[in-house]
């Protein structure tokens, strides 16, 4: 049990901590909305770790076959809503944002559907489960609880620093929003236009 719980707490580190637009995004909800706000793209990032690592041991292979068959569809989709995101920063850079329900729940459903669709996030469990020695014969809760942990310590962190950098702004807040704004513009870009570089 703490065997399995211990290998699933180490495959949500391995799984969380490469900072991608999706960590950069809930470092960006903490800085700009405050630290409500991160903790929901936190949920939404725990959430899908969690419905990746129940897909891995449930042995449904098919579903990452299904990714990687229509992996083009879910660039070109999660590309445009990181683009959105990104032009919805940098015009509303100036402003305060007012942290309300719909927009942590929207937070929460973005994060979520953006790893829960990422191709490189069952690739990366697909090589740890194996040699971690996690087989895939049914859902094991205790690893399935470690592979939360471990994503939430992570979060956690990425929450502190987010609360950290928020204090240090102060009137340099816009300057922070322009820069992520530009990164998750390029990054959505970016994710488009190399599918189609790399496989024509």
């Amino acid at each position: 049990m703490f065997s399995c719980l211990f290998k699933g707490l180490v495959v949500g580190l391995a799984v969380a901590v490469p900072i991608g637009p999706v960590g950069l995004l809930c470092l960006e909800n903490t800085v700009t909305r405050g630290r409500k706000a991160g903790l929901s793209c936190a949920g939404g990032i725990v959430a899908a770790d969690i419905f990746s690592a129940s897909v891995m041991l449930l042995g449904f292979a098919i579903f990452y076959d299904t990714l990687l068959a229509q992996e083009l569809g879910f660039r070109i989709v999660t590309g445009l809503i990181f683009m959105s995101l990104g032009i919805g920063i940098l015009v509303m850079r100036n402003r305060a944002p007012q942290p309300t329900p719909k927009s942590a729940m929207a937070g929460l459903g973005i994060t979520s559907f953006l790893l829960a669709v990422s191709p490189a996030t069952f690739a990366l469990m697909l090589f740890l489960f194996p040699a971690l020695e996690l087989t895939s014969d049914g859902l094991s809760l205790p690893t399935v609880c470690g592979v939360a942990l471990g994503s939430a310590t992570w979060c956690a962190l990425i929450l502190g620093a987010g609360s950290f950098i928020r204090s240090c702004l102060g009137t340099r807040m816009a300057q922070f929003k322009t820069v992520v704004g530009c990164i998750f513009l390029c990054a959505g870009l970016a994710g488009i236009l190399a599918r189609y570089f790399l496989h024509p």
